[in-house]
């Protein structure tokens, strides 16, 4: 295969663009002098943009595309915008397209890539028939990999074979500041204060924990562990995120206007509490014990990656979580 041009695509979810950039980091170790471009949807791209292991990012438009396509008088420009996208793309000559989407949207970034070998998963572990797209089918090590080894097993089609995970982002530099005051403002010390984040996507509601819970579990953090409580919040949550934040100790975060700005934030955490969403691996990946709420999905394949975090599982169902059962894993990690 040539070797020197790879182009790794995984546009979204934001939790899934932090699980690939293990994979990146290896294929970054494996081939220092390669150039490495990334493809990415918009609402994921701040964690490219920037990255010092990244030559070049291309970023699918997918909000501003879809807006112009919802209306006649926008196709032309859409479609010279297109046109135009895709020749950024196979300006660079990318050799090999490394497709970690693994469905049809991936494959055919892939292809119009004009990479000539491409790279996906093998049939069963991909989705909408996104094999047909690839040149090289890779099974995954396991039956139900955890997603960061599933991700990162395609590099093996380029005979790139290691344990090790490592995870990279952009400067947060920009944002430290603004967290250093914020956490000033309120006497919260660094690493000392336990983050919740009740929001989930939109697509992800079967995920979501009762908000009602998040805030009884806050109240008894700052009570029985002696913790403050920051409550995180995204686009669109900031009414969920007061709904659990008010008593004393408990505070809504600021508005993080990107996720660099959150990822500065969650830095400086003892622990973050969440459902399966993006901000939770976004805190396991930047070194954060986290305590992750599951039911119905396999923790399995979709917990956060690594040790010192703790899961809680009710294959039942989330309302099937109590706020006991997530104190007492919180106290696993800071205890009383």
């Amino acid at each position: 295969m040539p070797a020197d041009r790879f182009l790794l695509i995984r546009l979204s979810a934001v939790g899934d663009v932090i699980n690939t950039l293990p994979a990146l980091s290896l294929l970054r170790r494996a081939r220092p002098g390669a150039t490495l471009g990334f493809l990415v949807e918009d609402r994921a791209a701040d964690l490219l943009v920037g990255h010092p292991q990244v030559d070049h990012v291309h970023v699918f438009p997918r909000r501003r595309w879809r807006a112009l396509g919802r209306s006649p008088r926008g196709w032309g420009r859409l479609a010279a915008e297109l046109r135009s996208y895709a020749a950024e793309i196979r300006r660079v000559g990318y050799g090999v397209a490394i497709d970690v989407q693994g469905n049809v949207k991936g494959g055919l970034h892939a292809l119009a890539s004009g990479a000539p070998e491409r790279i996906g998963f093998a049939r069963g572990y991909d989705r909408e028939l996104n094999h047909w797209l690839s040149t090289h089918r890779v099974v995954p090590p396991a039956d139900r990999p955890h997603r960061v080894d599933k991700f990162a097993s395609l590099l093996t089609a380029l005979g790139i074979e290691d344990a090790e995970r490592r995870w990279e982002f952009p400067s947060t530099a920009a944002f430290d500041g603004e967290v250093a005051a914020f956490l000033g403002a309120h006497g919260i010390g660094p690493r000392e204060a336990v983050l919740v984040h009740p929001g989930t996507s939109g697509r992800g509601l079967g995920k979501r924990w009762p908000a009602g819970r998040f805030a009884e579990l806050s109240r008894r953090i700052v009570r029985e562990l002696g913790r403050p409580v920051i409550v995180t919040w995204g686009p669109g949550e900031e009414d969920l995120a007061r709904s659990v934040a008010g008593p004393p100790r408990v505070v809504a975060a600021p508005s993080t206007r990107s996720l660099l700005a959150l990822l500065a934030l969650v830095r400086s955490a003892r622990v973050f509490v969440a459902a399966d969403t993006g901000p939770l691996h976004l805190a396991a990946a930047s070194g954060v014990s986290c305590v992750a709420l599951f039911g119905p999905k396999d923790p399995a394949v979709y917990a956060p990656y690594g040790e010192g975090h703790v899961v809680v599982y009710r294959p039942d169902g989330m309302r099937h979580i109590t706020v006991d059962d997530v104190l007492a894993a919180v106290a696993r990690i800071v205890p009383r």
